[in-house]
């Protein structure tokens, strides 16, 4: 049975729209244009989740969610708001009062909205067991060339040196071309993008091992995301959140490796994640690009307490002090790499971890270390 749909809004060609959208998707949809309206329609029969506008032709859409957040029967419905009102002030409210996911009104909102309403959809419900093993580390950056990809690796390198039976995927979600491939010595024209092009049905256990490659010599497996800014522009996003959803089912560590891609892809995985890795470097404008990315997960409720922060030196004399770093992002570093650039470069241009080619610099202590942080994180989740 397709899952129910309530859509919530004052404009009726809004109404339309999304009608003719989500039933193309396969929701079983209805519509309400006023609150209490929906009200009626809720109380006669929940639906699986409802989408709601903010402006309504009778009051704040989020005097509904109030009123459905304090009625058990509804406590746990979800929520999706759907409105042009932009403001980090109304966005933070929403979230407080009980939104699940805020989705801004622009070009490209029906794919994000459907990307969220899969994603919700496919949560666990109370009472219900998910089948997770394991859990979701981003790796991203303001900038690009800041290391991000060697971190991701060699972290995942270290993680499986800490935990020899644990199943690891590292997943290259860098755009359009990415650097996992080349770093790991591994081709592959099985990719993330062909797999998100498969038939939603068909995607299961089996399919996914079609699309990830063999325990490498890393210790790790992988899943690269396209070979070509062609392929690339084909991916299938409303279906990324639901294959990251079945690989948290089949591996124990899935580190994924955004690089500077902050976007509608990114950002339901960032947000889903147990901890997002955020490299710096300790220079004054990837400080200050990486303070605005912190400063937009803050208004998507993103606790900062879920970030670790990593300062990596590409560059041998530098200015920038840890303390003008902390002071300037309002967080703490939780580590600094020393400057290995030509010792990483070596070892990329090998294909072979950092760690096992200069395994007594201080870097792989570091990398060590974050890993081990990786582990605490997912032990206080399990």
């Amino acid at each position: 049975m397709p899952a129910r749909l309530l859509i919530v809004d004052g404009d009726a060609p809004t109404l339309l729209w999304l009608h003719s959208k989500l039933s193309d998707a396969g929701y079983a949809v209805e519509t309400a244009h006023r609150g209490d309206l929906a009200l009626q329609k809720i109380e006669a029969e929940a639906p699986d989740l409802i989408v709601l506008d903010l402006v309504l032709p009778d009051g704040n859409g989020l005097d509904l969610v109030r009123r459905l957040r304090a009625d058990p029967r509804f406590a746990a419905l979800g929520i999706l708001v759907l409105s042009g009102q932009t403001d980090s002030d109304t966005i933070t409210r929403a979230l407080n009062v009980g939104v699940d996911h805020y989705v801004l009104k622009r070009p490209g909102a029906d794919v994000e909205l459907l990307a969220n309403i899969r994603a919700w959809l496919a949560l666990p419900k109370k009472g219900v067991s998910s089948g997770e093993r394991g859990r979701i580390f981003s790796f991203c950056s303001a900038k690009g060339g800041v290391g991000t990809t060697s971190v991701c690796i060699n972290t995942a390198y270290a993680l499986a040196k800490l935990e020899p039976r644990a199943e690891i995927l590292i997943v290259d979600m860098v755009f359009p071309i990415g650097s996992i491939g080349p770093s790991l010595g591994y081709d592959s024209r099985k990719t993330i993008v062909k797999l998100s092009q498969e038939p939603e049905n068909q995607v299961d256990r089996i399919l996914v091992e079609k699309y990830v490659s063999q325990l490498l010599k890393w210790g790790f497996r992988a899943l690269i995301g396209a070979n070509d800014p062609s392929e690339a522009g084909t991916l299938e996003v409303s279906r990324i959140v639901p294959i990251f959803s079945l690989l948290k089912t089949m591996y124990d560590y899935v580190l994924v490796d955004f690089g500077r891609t902050l976007s509608r892809i990114s950002l339901p995985i960032i947000e889903s994640s147990s901890a997002t890795i955020v490299i710096v470097t300790p220079d004054i404008s990837t400080v200050k690009a990486s303070r605005v990315i912190l400063e937009f997960l803050e208004t998507r409720n993103m606790d900062r307490n879920r970030i670790i922060l990593i300062n990596n030196r590409t560059v041998g004399r530098v200015w920038t002090t840890t303390e003008d770093i902390e002071r300037e992002l309002k967080l703490p570093l939780a580590a600094t790499v020393p400057y290995v650039v030509e010792y990483m470069t070596m070892a990329i241009n090998a294909a072979v971890p950092f760690m096992d080619k200069f395994p007594e610099h201080a870097a792989g202590i570091v990398l060590t270390d974050l890993a081990r942080r990786l582990q605490e994180r997912d032990r206080v989740k399990k």
